[in-house]
């Protein structure tokens, strides 16, 4: 009889890279969700979230956790005054659109719709424009307006799928409880991960068009 040969478990596979990727992506949202904690730093941990899952993209990320700390050391502070003016307009927005209720079906209802609009286009933009571009915060501002407006059916579907946990909420009880696991371990990544396919797209033709300029 010949000689007996085990065969060595191979790592290399399209099953191991995706469990792979699925555990990081899970990493990433735990930790999302944990410097998210304080509220104050929310703007930082989306920062850091889209760096992750635009490097991720590019292959460019091999230590999630290291890498993930290190961007929140270096972009907390500008990320917090983006998130501060974000949480005070929404929350301005929010007390209008719960007391003034009744005023929905006028010019102020329209009003208000319009205004709530806009700040989802540019709050769905700003951090990844943070993640990947080094700019001031007017800059970053207003290349969000831009973008989010040349680029309308991507932003939709982004801002759409931003709203599914809010939607879940307002779908009541049930639907909240379902929709809480599946947030807590992967659904803030995940809807990252796939929000950076379309910010790839957008962010591409940018860098393309100031490397031909």
């Amino acid at each position: 009889m010949g000689g007996l040969n085990l065969k060595k478990l191979s790592t290399e596979n399209p099953f191991f890279d995706f469990m792979g990727n699925v555990g990081d992506y899970m990493i990433i949202n735990i930790l999302f969700i944990l410097t998210s904690l304080p509220v104050i730093t929310v703007g930082m941990s989306f920062t850091a979230m889209y760096r992750m899952t635009l490097r991720r993209r590019r292959n460019e990320s091999n230590y999630v956790i290291r890498e993930y700390f290190q961007i929140c050391r270096e972009e907390w502070k500008q990320s917090t005054k983006l998130w501060i003016i974000f949480l005070i307009s929404g929350s301005l927005l929010v007390f209008d659109a719960v007391y003034t209720k009744n005023s929905w079906g006028g010019l102020f209802g329209i009003a208000l719709g319009c205004i709530i609009t806009l700040w989802s286009f540019l709050f769905s933009y700003v951090f990844p424009l943070q993640a990947r571009f080094e700019n001031t915060i007017k800059d970053t501002m207003k290349n969000a307006l831009i973008l989010s407006v040349r680029y309308l059916p991507y932003t939709v579907i982004i801002v759409l799928l931003n709203a599914i946990p809010f939607l879940c909420i307002a779908a009541g009880v049930f639907v909240a409880r379902m929709a809480m696991p599946i947030y807590f371990f992967f659904g803030f990544a995940f809807t990252a991960r796939i929000n950076s396919i379309f910010f790839e797209k957008i962010f591409g033709g940018l860098i393309n068009k100031e490397e031909t300029e």
